[in-house]
């Protein structure tokens, strides 16, 4: 283990221990290099010189992260993985150190007893908080999701593309070579969903413009609709906020944005999705639970994103005549929250009347 040994295990007897040993998964890692930054889930080590892995994985979904760290302590941008444990596994995986790159090793060797003392346990303190911001997350999902190289990376590597370096000197200059010469390695992108456009009719009016813009159930139904299921909806909208906050993905952020902005402005969906919209409204409360102090400052304020957003939510909750009575008290419950916590301001103020706009004005 390193230097960040806090695990869980204090305040467990030794029949839970032992009881969690023998149902757990193992992660074995070979030829990881001291020095380097090594998770799972919400917790992390500086690994030491007899790190091997990680023991007592309860049984299901986690996500495994680590950054190379040079000489000078500067770390490398983050890599992870998912990854399905069932009970009594044992998952093999050899640090490449040419490449800062995990690979799936050889069958282990042995028995645990034998590398024990070298196997982190579990950090118990966070599986809680684990289970709450992924409890939707489907297998299906996360094998659309993931890079086809199956490795998530914060920052994509990049591929040489000599020939169309040279074709761009050859037509602009030396300048625009050096922009040319590496291409974004396709095959470690994030496959997220394509959020559904708005859609009009042919001959349009603006007053039926603007009342799609004002209810994006019609682009909800479609993307539902693409996933197969309500709930990939759901499972989608904790993935990508997993992989923002724990992978460092950024285009994840965009894709949560936008998956909570489609999911918020909506009229008739409230009606259609009563307890899709109890699960949305439990998930965003974990979500925006475990977020750091100064995530919104930084991030989502930009813009007045998210209190826009969600104003536009409980105001329609409001507004609906006819909506499921627990829907709309967990409404009011979760804004009540948001209020007393962010100090956020959800009034309605004259300047958030509806207005009658061109197509151009609302199509994303």
């Amino acid at each position: 283990m390193g230097k960040h040994s806090v695990n869980g295990l204090a305040s467990l007897d030794q029949n839970t221990i032992d009881e969690l040993y023998k149902v757990g998964a193992f992660l074995v890692i070979n030829g990881v290099p001291e020095g380097t930054e090594f998770g799972i889930d919400y917790g992390s080590w500086t690994v030491g010189p007899k790190f091997r892995g990680l023991k007592m994985i309860p049984p299901g979904l986690h996500f495994v992260f680590f950054s190379a760290v040079s000489k000078q302590g500067t770390a490398a941008p983050r890599v992870g993985f998912f990854h399905y444990f069932k009970s009594g596994e044992v998952s093999v995986w050899d640090y490449m150190k040419e490449k800062e790159m995990l690979s799936e090793g050889a069958e282990f060797v042995g028995t645990m007893k034998d590398i024990d003392t070298s196997l982190a346990p579990y950090p118990f303190q966070h599986y809680e908080k684990w289970c709450s911001l992924t409890n939707h997350v489907t297998e299906g999902c996360v094998l659309r999701v993931t890079p086809l190289c199956k490795m998530i990376h914060s920052a994509t590597p990049l591929l040489n593309n000599p020939e169309a370096a040279a074709a761009v000197e050859e037509a602009v200059g030396v300048e625009e070579k050096l922009d040319a010469q590496f291409i974004q390695d396709e095959s470690s992108m994030v496959r997220f969903s394509k959020i559904p456009k708005h859609v009009y009719p042919s001959g349009a009016t603006p007053h039926q413009i603007t009342m799609a813009c004002l209810d994006s159930s019609s682009r909800l139904n479609d993307l539902i609709t693409s996933l197969s299921s309500v709930d990939e909806v759901l499972s989608e909208l904790q993935l990508s906020f997993i992989v923002f906050l724990l992978g460092h993905v950024y285009s994840a952020f965009e894709q949560w944005k936008q998956l909570v902005d489609v999911i918020c402005r909506v009229r008739q969906s409230l009606h259609q999705q009563p307890l899709f919209y109890k699960s949305f409204i439990r998930v965003l409360h974990f979500q925006l639970r475990e977020t750091p102090e100064d995530f919104f400052v930084d991030i989502v304020s930009r813009n007045n994103f998210l209190t826009t957003t969600l104003k536009v939510f409980f105001e329609n909750l409001v507004e609906e005549e006819g909506l499921d009575v627990e829907l709309v008290s967990r409404g009011r419950k979760f804004q009540n929250h948001l209020t007393k916590y962010f100090s956020w301001d959800f009034s309605y103020d004259e300047d958030d009347a509806p207005v009658v706009v061109e197509m151009e004005s609302c199509s994303t």
